[in-house]
């Protein structure tokens, strides 16, 4: 790894700067996001300006209609987009069934989805996690029976972000009862127009509704969209779900995090003196800055590994995993402190309305409880922190 100044990656983030400035129509910039992604009609429009200037699938390789850009500059690509407020893309598509599609579907398969992906007329959520297999993937009991030329699905998936207004669902899916866990798994693509999938709301901590429950009911699901063979479902998962934990610390948001808790120190009093301006609070605020910059350092050498194509890479996401996801509680935890007693205020869901007479600090206030409610699953989904640290001592210290 090289971490010298790179003059050509400051040409890179002015390209980048120049871009958002001037293309992301105003009426899209730092509109309210929902817990993972922004609202379909505001992500679609976005995915359709970048997609027009060739930047449609940032985490790509140009061999698969990406931009075939580094790590550094996919992260300084991400960090303009966050500190412009633009809309986000379709991460699940974007980071997750993207890099798979890319590396084991058919040419067939790629030229049905791709191009939907690209141009952000379909959207994807994610059917891993089950009642009772969250973390322990490999003992979901969605089971797909063949029948001909169809698989028949029945079963249950839980936590399904953004279900409800997907088009397509990824999901992983037992064909084989009779052999080890892992090598009964196969991975489906379905249309979630396909009869017999009932959606059903979950409204979490933060006072929104992103999760879902999802059942499948005798769900007739053409053989050709299994992406690989049969019983590929856990190779092609392990590939994805390191892609997962890898991006999981959401840099540029751990970064705009910390902007935001030094404006929020910097208005707020404590006494006579801004908040910013008292030693302990200042401490805190140092030491979370220098374990961001920790983590975009990190960041980087897992990048590196994957190139190299290094054993390690896993365990690294792993690590990487668990740094960013409890670095992103604290700062949304101190950033709550920061707010004080109107952190207790039930503002108004950060995409509903604001009727009637503001509440106190409702400008600087409304969304903060809300997000800290949610990054307390950040150390849950993707696989609790718990079993990170399991793969972590296997993986580099033969525990």
């Amino acid at each position: 790894m090289d971490f010298q100044h790179d003059a050509g990656l400051d040409a890179f983030r002015e390209e980048v700067r120049a871009f958002v400035r001037e293309d992301l129509p105003p009426d899209l910039a730092n509109k309210p996001v929902g817990s993972v992604r922004s609202m379909r009609p505001d992500l679609a429009r976005w995915q359709q300006i970048l997609n027009r200037k060739g930047w449609g699938a940032p985490y790509w390789a140009k061999a698969d209609g990406g931009t075939g850009w580094s790590v550094l500059q996919r992260l300084v690509f991400d960090e303009e987009c966050v500190a412009a407020g633009a809309p986000t893309q379709d991460g699940f598509a974007q980071k997750l069934l993207g890099p798979a599609l890319n590396a084991f579907a058919s040419a067939e398969q790629k030229a049905e989805h791709v191009p939907h992906i690209l141009d952000g007329s379909r959207l994807w959520c994610q059917g891993f996690s089950e009642p009772g297999s969250g973390s322990d993937l490999a003992s979901l009991r969605t089971r797909a029976e063949r029948d001909g030329d169809f698989y028949v699905v029945n079963g249950q998936k839980t936590w399904t972000s953004y279900a409800h207004e997907s088009d397509w669902i990824f999901m992983l899916v037992r064909t084989d009862a009779t052999v080890k866990k892992q090598a009964g798994i196969s991975f489906l693509l379905v249309d979630m127009k396909t009869p017999g999938i009932t959606v059903r709301p979950i409204r979490s901590i933060d006072d929104c509704h992103h999760l879902n429950e999802t059942f499948f009911d005798n769900v007739r699901v053409p053989v050709a969209n299994r992406i690989g063979a049969e019983g590929d479902g856990w190779t092609i998962t392990k590939f994805l779900l390191n892609n997962e934990h890898a991006s999981a610390a959401d840099l540029p948001i751990l970064r705009r995090g910390l902007s935001r808790v030094r404006t929020l120190a910097a208005a707020q009093r404590a006494g006579r003196e801004p908040l910013i301006a008292q030693p302990a609070f200042a401490l805190r605020l140092a030491r979370l800055d220098a374990e961001v910059n920790a983590i975009a350092m990190m960041v980087q050498r897992v990048a590196a590994m994957e190139s190299d194509h290094s054993p390690l890479a896993h365990a690294m996401g792993s690590i990487l995993k668990v740094r960013g996801t409890e670095a992103q509680q604290r700062i949304t935890e101190l950033m709550t402190e920061a707010l004080g007693d109107y952190a207790a205020v039930a503002y108004p869901e950060p995409h509903d309305a604001c009727l009637g007479e503001p509440l106190p600090q409702q400008d600087v206030g409304r969304g903060i409880a809300n997000d800290m409610f949610f990054r307390r699953a950040s150390s849950i989904y993707g696989g609790t922190n718990e079993v990170q640290r399991g793969i972590i001592a296997k993986m580099l210290f033969q525990l």
